[in-house]
């Protein structure tokens, strides 16, 4: 991939962040009691409730894309301005692809177990 085409997915995956991240802020934070919103359970707006509902699971699912490809390309940019040289470059990246499939994967199973436990 060319890194014109990197850096312009880093820059829609930071808006991303912002408004999956607001969305998910407002519909969590501002539409349930304040004290029942920090509860880990025992609430209909309590943290593990969170996950059990289909469209802030979405939205926690988006900021995990979102947030993973922009931080990993962000890592892969700061390495690549330590060390130069085609090889690095490449290895560099295919150690930071697999690390955020690992990442999505892992996360994506967090939510999809929260999710069935309703």
């Amino acid at each position: 991939m060319k890194e014109s085409t990197r850096m312009l997915l880093h820059y829609i995956t930071g808006l991303g962040i912002v408004v999956a991240g607001g969305l998910h802020l407002f519909t969590v934070f501002l539409t349930g009691p304040y004290l029942q919103n920090l509860a880990f359970s025992g609430g209909a707006y309590s943290v593990i409730e969170v996950y059990r509902n289909l469209m802030l699971a979405v939205t926690l699912e988006l900021l995990l894309i979102f947030v993973d490809y922009h931080a990993l390309n962000g890592i892969r940019v700061i390495l690549i301005e330590f060390h130069q040289g085609q090889r690095w470059e490449r290895g560099v990246s295919w150690i930071l692809a697999v690390a955020g499939i690992l990442l999505l994967v892992y996360g994506t199973r967090t939510i999809l177990i929260a999710n069935a436990l309703a």
